[in-house]
């Protein structure tokens, strides 16, 4: 199942209420996915990354790190394993270069295409894999495409590649898992390179939020004090965002939370616009057809 949280903001931002605090914290989303977490954050424009192998609910080094972590950019998950051993190689997000990379979600009957799934990454890349998790191979073929539109793993993506990757990369998975005879992948991906972040929907429940409904730092909050309009704030759908959330499930009754339809890819490009198109040609309501019975089928996952 696992459970993934990300966000990008205008400015350096605390995660502690989000990762431990919250009503739906992504710790206490680990009782259910026990089996590794993981936070990747990043520095000025320097990403970091840290893991551990356990549950993140009474987790020190979770607690501990999630206190100190101020950044404009995090990408966190907890772990269910399905792929692969409990092991930090095997731990998301996982990350190269500049860009953090991490998965919800299965590639179904991988043994299918698993082989051509490894020919599709760059060799280059593909000697970097350390674990045994397809969402591992997944984040080299996103690097992998990438590095087609011209974005090596050490650069920071221009314009909006960063989410023209994930639109390739979700297309060519779909087409191996098809061209297989394979079951659909359940791919729920979340890629940032400090600047830009790409969040695409299909097979599990995913939601957004760039508003919200109150802040507990409107007090200290100098542009509220001058009376200005805030693009945080109601109502929804502003043109410019200063901020957006992204998690398996919603987080906290403070933001205002939207769903990702099936095929959905939203982000934040590198000039701080917010992105929101279809990953994939297939409708909306195709999709949920044909990942209903899956969402039946793995009913802890929360569907919106």
């Amino acid at each position: 199942m696992c459970r993934l949280f990300g966000f990008r903001s205008a400015v350096n931002i605390g995660v502690h209420h989000s990762l431990v605090l919250a009503e739906n914290a992504l710790a206490l989303q680990s009782d259910r996915n026990p089996d590794g977490w993981g936070i990747g954050f990043f520095e000025g424009q320097v990403p970091v990354l840290r893991r551990g192998v356990g549950k993140a609910i009474g987790d020190d080094d979770f607690g501990r790190l999630a206190r100190f972590v101020r950044s404009s950019a995090v990408i966190a998950h907890v772990r269910l394993a399905t792929f692969g051993d409990t092991s930090i190689a095997n731990t998301h997000p996982f990350s190269h270069g500049q860009w953090v990379f991490a998965h919800n979600g299965t590639l179904r009957q991988l043994d299918r295409f698993g082989a051509e799934l490894d020919a599709a990454i760059a060799p280059e890349l593909r000697q970097l894999i350390r674990g045994d998790t397809d969402s591992e191979r997944c984040f080299y073929l996103y690097l992998t495409e990438l590095k087609a539109l011209g974005v090596g793993s050490d650069e920071q993506a221009p314009n909006d590649l960063a989410l023209i990757a994930m639109e390739r990369l979700v297309s060519r998975l779909l087409e191996l898992s098809r061209a297989n005879g394979a079951q659909p992948p359940a791919i729920n991906f979340i890629a940032c390179d400090g600047r830009s972040l790409a969040a695409v929907r299909l097979g599990r429940g995913l939601f957004f939020s760039t508003q919200k409904r109150y802040c507990e730092k409107m007090d200290e909050c100098s542009r509220w004090q001058a009376g200005e309009s805030l693009p945080c704030m109601h109502p929804l759908r502003v043109s410019a965002v200063n901020h957006i959330l992204v998690a398996s499930e919603k987080i906290s009754a403070e933001d205002i939370w939207e769903p990702f339809a099936e095929g959905d890819l939203i982000g934040i490009d590198a000039d701080f616009n917010f992105v929101k198109r279809r990953a994939v040609t297939d409708s909306a309501a195709d999709l949920e057809r044909l990942y209903a019975p899956f969402y039946t089928a793995e009913c802890q996952d929360v569907q919106p």
